[in-house]
């Protein structure tokens, strides 16, 4: 690749995002994955091969992306020191699950800087060492191989991660599920409706445990009569 192929952003550095106000992504935390993206109409999941390095990983954040070359960590390596406590670092690796753009000792660096999450589209190594002092992470895959760190990148870019468009800022929410993508200027109606599904859902199960039938509690039955008849 000579210096003059390059993408329009590649290059770019945005030092500064919009965030959102702590508090509103701390009401996120009552909720798991499925219940935001019910509330999305199913929109903002990324692929189901992008999971927890352990199942136990539960993450909740704002979105600081990462664009970069499959298997390279200059432009990795350089968003540590644009990180934020909180930020969950949205890594867009291609989805190249034979080369890795990030292990233990990244990892360990964002932690320092307080991530509390990390997402590769793509493939991590170290990955003992990622569990240990690493946020928690979120991958394609594992994998050794890595090129080095020569670039093309770019930082704080919309990116694509699991098919979904990131932007900087966006809320990330992880669980042994998947994840979920939340817009940040979506944030407040999502997390309305999020409440009030898990409101219906938990009245729900107070009535099956009282005794009332499923059929009666879901109102099945005009469903079934269409195919009953």
């Amino acid at each position: 690749m000579s210096d003059q192929e390059k993408h329009l952003v590649h290059g770019k550095i945005i030092e500064r995002i919009d965030r959102p106000p702590k508090d509103l992504i701390a009401k996120f935390a009552k909720h798991d994955t499925a219940k935001v993206a019910d509330s999305m109409a199913g929109q903002g999941v990324m692929d189901y091969e992008i999971k927890p390095l352990t199942p136990e990983m539960r993450i909740i954040g704002t979105a600081l992306t990462v664009l970069t070359r499959p298997g390279d960590a200059l432009y990795v390596q350089k968003a540590i020191d644009l990180t934020k406590p909180g930020d969950v670092i949205v890594i867009d690796g291609g989805g190249f699950k034979n080369v890795c753009v990030i292990g233990e000792r990244l990892g360990y660096f964002y932690k320092l800087k307080g991530a509390v999450g990390i997402v590769v589209d793509g493939a991590v190594r170290d990955s003992q060492g990622m569990i240990d002092v690493a946020p928690r992470t979120f991958a394609r895959s594992v994998c050794i191989n890595i090129f080095g760190s020569v670039g093309p990148g770019a930082i704080n870019v919309p990116v694509q991660c699991g098919g979904v468009l990131v932007h900087p800022g966006d809320i990330v929410m992880g669980d042994r599920d998947g994840v979920v993508v939340i817009p940040k200027e979506d944030a407040s109606r999502v997390l309305d409706l999020a409440d009030k599904h898990l409101e219906n859902e938990l009245a729900r199960l107070k009535r099956v445990e009282a005794g009332e039938s499923v059929t009666e509690v879901f109102a099945l039955e005009p469903k079934i009569a269409k195919w009953t008849r």
